[in-house]
């Protein structure tokens, strides 16, 4: 997966307790894949093929994760945006993308965009996640 992400790593990884604080604090559970992604890259910031990503560090999690109309919960919530009008996050087991600005009821706006980060990725490669 990390292969896609050739620039625009934020170095260092957080750490193992940063995460679990994070996760504490906020009262959500990240997906293993996405952890590790973490752990190697704390946030990310390029273009990634066809798309562009932005993901957020595990400090930014706390102060970003206040839209009201897709309120944080354990299994919904936000971790990045395109840098424009998308914002990417998790739903249960699905990484999505939904727009910040809703035309109508959010559960209208979701796109799933993989089951795995790797799938995400892949997404936002060949220019899905817009």
């Amino acid at each position: 997966m990390l292969e896609k992400l050739r620039h625009g790593y934020q170095l260092p990884g957080a750490s193992g307790e940063e995460i679990n604080a994070c996760e504490t604090t906020l009262g959500i559970k990240l997906p293993d894949d996405y952890k590790f992604f973490l752990g190697v890259s704390n946030g990310f910031n390029d273009e990634v093929g066809a798309g562009y990503l932005i993901l957020w560090s595990v400090g930014e999690f706390t102060s970003l994760n206040q839209h009201e109309l897709f309120a944080l919960q354990a299994d919904r919530f936000l971790i990045g945006s395109n840098g424009g009008p998308t914002a990417y996050g998790i739903i249960g087991s699905h990484y999505i993308s939904i727009p910040f600005v809703f035309a109508g009821p959010w559960e209208n706006e979701v796109r799933v965009l993989g089951q795995s980060f790797d799938h995400f990725i892949s997404a936002i490669e060949a220019g899905l996640g817009w």
